[in-house]
């Protein structure tokens, strides 16, 4: 989130705060969003609780095998492919569709903006497009 905060800030002509200060900001709980890990934590004790109900993913998992993991999530979501779409390569489509490459390369992603019209929240969208890639630091 650190990048994105930092890009934001720079969108709107502002100093953004150093990476130390945001890291102890973020050790001291102070966030948008509340204490990071009480918020992990809670959907942790959930998934514990209801283990039908949540699925974690790791993203370099996923980032490995895209297609596995996605028939993985619509079948936890109880909408599993049938064996005609998994023969048209459905899955591999829809991968492909919601690529990095694809949606980094969209005309809105590139010009468009994420809550226009609401105030000075403006936000363009490619600030939330880094290299797409696992493991690569980018400030």
């Amino acid at each position: 989130m650190y990048h994105i905060f930092t890009r934001y800030a720079k969108s709107q002509n502002t100093q953004p705060i150093e990476l130390d200060e945001a890291f102890e900001l973020f050790c001291e709980a102070v966030s948008w969003y509340g204490p990071y890990w009480d918020h992990v934590l809670g959907y942790w004790k959930a998934k514990l609780e209801h283990p039908d109900k949540f699925m974690f993913l790791k993203y370099e998992e996923m980032n490995e095998d895209t297609v596995l993991y996605l028939k993985k999530l619509v079948e936890f979501m109880g909408y599993p492919f049938s064996s005609e779409e998994q023969q048209k390569g459905v899955p591999e489509k829809i991968v492909k569709m919601c690529s990095f490459e694809n949606l980094s390369n969209l005309e809105v992603n590139k010009s468009g903006k994420h809550r226009e019209g609401q105030g000075n929240l403006g936000i363009e969208n490619k600030i939330y497009f880094r290299k797409g890639k696992v493991k690569v630091a980018q400030v």
